[in-house]
């Protein structure tokens, strides 16, 4: 999901989308294994087959005479590990190790370079559009209370504002649209 989200001109290459990582995560979330939730800063623990992937990794850099990892030997070393939750999701959308490998030999991944994209947005559902005017409107009345000096009623607008915005993002979480808040 990282590299998807990471690199959208290598999603866009291969999955046809920059966008692909919610797809991706569509496939992902049912199937993915429950782990204990790992807080604070810890050394998160890597499964053997993502240790293999990241392995598999270094062996595409160093076999394409890179000096460093870059997102597309990533792609290449998930789709080595074959048995992965990674490779049979990208297998299941089309992408598959040998046309990867080649396409990438022919037309060399620039993971420097940025593109921009622009999400056509279509109509969202009437439950977030209402959220959104309310969040909105609880916002003016906010800066007006803090224009007026009124802080008690500004604390207030505040604490409202938060408790509107949870409620947003369990919608955009919901309607699968969390991709258009960090865009």
């Amino acid at each position: 999901m990282g590299l998807l989200r990471a690199d959208r001109t290598l999603a866009k290459r291969f999955l046809g989308s920059p966008w692909a990582a919610e797809t991706v995560w569509k496939k992902v979330e049912p199937s993915k294994p429950k782990r204990e939730r790992v807080t604070g800063s810890k050394e998160i623990p890597l499964s053997s087959e993502s240790k293999r992937a990241l392995l598999y990794a270094l062996e595409e850099a160093n076999s394409s005479s890179n000096g460093r990892i870059c997102t597309e030997h990533l792609l290449l070393g998930l789709l080595r590990e074959q048995k992965s939750l990674a490779a049979k999701v990208l297998s299941e959308l089309n992408v598959e190790l040998a046309s990867t490998r080649d396409g990438l030999s022919q037309t060399p991944h620039d993971d420097s370079k940025i593109e921009e994209f622009e999400r056509e947005h279509g109509p969202l559902p009437a439950d977030v559009v209402e959220l959104q005017s309310r969040v909105k409107s609880i916002r003016a009345s906010l800066e007006e209370a803090i224009s007026n000096h009124d802080f008690a009623k500004a604390r207030a607008c505040s604490d409202e504002e938060g408790a509107e915005r949870e409620k947003l993002l369990r919608l955009y979480h919901r309607y699968g649209l969390l991709g258009w808040i960090y865009d």
